[in-house]
């Protein structure tokens, strides 16, 4: 593999026409950009580009996304000079990086949080050791963030190695691993890779090796000599002859960070999320956070019931970011208070445990006047549990309720029925909603923290429900 100075010095070079020569560079950032906007994201995420260039992904990623807080890097300052021609909306920084190796400016670049993307079109194939690089790279990820690239695998320039091979030659590509061995150090992720064949045609074998040095990819092959004149002529004609066209064996990778916890969500309200949430948290020593209460006028609120349920001390309860008076959905309490909800301040809280986050109402209940319960879900990226009724009209509230997470990419965790048990219901619920039932908590009466400690043990471990998250 080519030295990071050498590949610097290319591509640095390269940098004036580089997008007028990236037609495959153009394609991947496209595929990958539409794969990434594809699941859910928080708004204004924190994003960490390697290898950004010219800026083709960025652009192309924002196109899908939106405004973020941007982070781009590239090892070549060129490079970065034309990216910055264009920035992407929201807050941008630019800075010169080896992205194998990001341990040296990590304090510098990484957000306390972490990032919630971190990403790479067509630049990780530079690595010397990929795996180790990407395994840097997931280090720096938030709770729930994702790592997503696009890199080249095996059979990359097919056509060009048998136009060798036809004349007993061999020719000077990278020995690019096969799609399926990429990312074997995430195991700690949840993800893996997808292989896409690209096919483009040159007009002539001489385009296709210009188009490589147009975009600073025709480096030295370590320990091959180059060949003659005449073997160049003679590799140029067979590829001619072969059709003029050469394969890109593109490998997109998408890997998530195991988020920290959950968010309890409800079929409907009053279905027992609040009661759900206590036993989660009991079962998996947890910390609570309910972001935004309502109805403090006519009862102390859930974060009091839940403190109470689960006997959580101080540290494990993290306050409302909103707390209103009105038994009203956020959207209508808080003009009644004069209050305007933020959705930037609504971020995950870090804590030292596993999270429960609980919801106000249903997936569909109005935040603000743009937003819903299922914008804030996709916001913060952790898996769902969702509450349901254990009797009459579950199975079609809780089936549409799965098809709305579903519709927006949000992984599910499992249900928990609340309620007589109903065998019928369960069964429907799994099959139809291809689900799993985490756990059916019978009606507690009267619900005390020592009801609760007992229904906990019902629980699945956290970890399993993570794995299992569809």
């Amino acid at each position: 593999m080519a030295r990071p100075q050498d590949v610097a010095g290319r591509f640095g070079a390269a940098a004036p026409d580089y997008e007028s020569h990236a037609l495959a560079q153009r394609h991947a950032a496209a595929a990958l950009a539409q794969r990434i906007a594809a699941r859910p994201l928080p708004a204004r995420p924190r994003i960490l580009e390697i290898g950004c260039g010219t800026g083709l992904f960025t652009r192309a990623l924002a196109a899908r996304i939106g405004p973020a807080d941007w982070t781009l890097t590239d090892i070549a300052p060129a490079m970065l000079a034309q990216a910055r021609r264009a920035p992407p909306p929201g807050t941008v920084r630019y800075a010169q990086l080896d992205g194998e190796h990001p341990d040296a400016l990590r304090d510098a670049l990484r957000d306390a949080r972490g990032y919630d993307l971190v990403c790479s079109s067509l630049a990780v194939q530079w690595f010397e050791d990929l795996d180790a690089g990407l395994a840097r790279l997931s280090r720096l990820l938030a709770p729930g963030g994702w790592l997503a690239i696009a890199t080249l695998a095996q059979d990359t320039f097919l056509e060009w190695r048998a136009a060798h091979q036809a004349l007993g030659l061999r020719a000077a590509t990278p020995a690019y691993p096969r799609a399926e061995h990429i990312g074997t150090a995430l195991r700690h992720l949840r993800g893996g890779v997808q292989r896409a064949l690209h096919r483009q045609h040159h007009p002539d074998a001489l385009a296709f090796v210009r188009g490589l040095k147009g975009i600073g990819a025709c480096l030295p092959a370590a320990g091959r000599a180059p060949l003659s004149a005449a073997q160049m002529r003679a590799v140029l004609a067979r590829f001619n002859q072969q059709g003029n066209h050469v394969s890109y064996d593109l490998a997109y990778g998408l890997w998530q960070n195991r988020p920290a916890g959950v968010f309890v969500t409800g079929t409907d309200t009053g279905v027992g999320k609040t009661l759900v949430s206590a036993v989660l948290t009991r079962a998996w020593e947890a910390s609570y956070w309910k972001p935004l209460q309502t109805g403090l006028a006519d009862e102390p609120g859930d974060t009091a019931t839940v403190r109470a349920l689960a006997c959580l001390d101080d540290s494990r309860v993290l306050a409302p970011a909103y707390a209103l008076q009105a038994p009203l959905a956020p959207w209508a309490a808080a003009p009644l208070e004069g209050v305007t909800i933020d959705m930037a301040r609504l971020t995950l809280p870090q804590t030292g445990r596993a999270l429960v986050v609980e919801g106000a109402g249903g997936l569909l209940v109005p935040i603000d006047d743009t937003s819903t319960m299922l914008d804030l879900i996709a916001r913060l990226g952790l898996p769902v549990v969702l509450a349901a009724r254990s009797g009459l009209g579950t199975i079609n509230h809780t089936l549409l309720s799965l098809a709305a997470l579903r519709a927006r990419g949000i992984p599910v965790a499992g249900v928990v029925m609340s309620g007589p048990r109903n065998a019928s219901n369960r069964e429907a619920i799994e099959r139809f909603g291809k689900v799993r039932v985490l756990a059916e908590i019978d009606q507690l009466d009267p619900v005390t923290p020592e009801a609760v400690a007992q229904a906990a043990q019902t629980i699945p471990p956290l970890a399993e429900c993570l794995d299992a998250a569809v």
